[in-house]
């Protein structure tokens, strides 16, 4: 990922996050069962699938070279 893509998604997270935070806290009991779950789940995925390895990564860890 580039490093303007990346600048891009951290400031949308630190401007947006805490916004859907707050916008699901006025719901009530839903909201606040859907920020203290669904929230950290959905950035807990997005942070495992934007991290994951890719081809041209190099040797996955563990491996020793040869």
């Amino acid at each position: 990922m580039d490093f303007a893509k990346a600048l891009v998604a951290v400031v949308a997270v630190v401007v947006v996050l805490p916004l859907a935070i707050i916008g699901l806290a006025l719901l009530g009991p839903v909201g606040w069962i859907a920020a203290a779950v669904v929230l950290p789940l959905a950035t807990l995925a997005t942070i495992l699938r934007l991290g994951r390895a890719r081809p041209g990564d190099g040797e996955p860890p563990g491996r020793s070279p040869e």
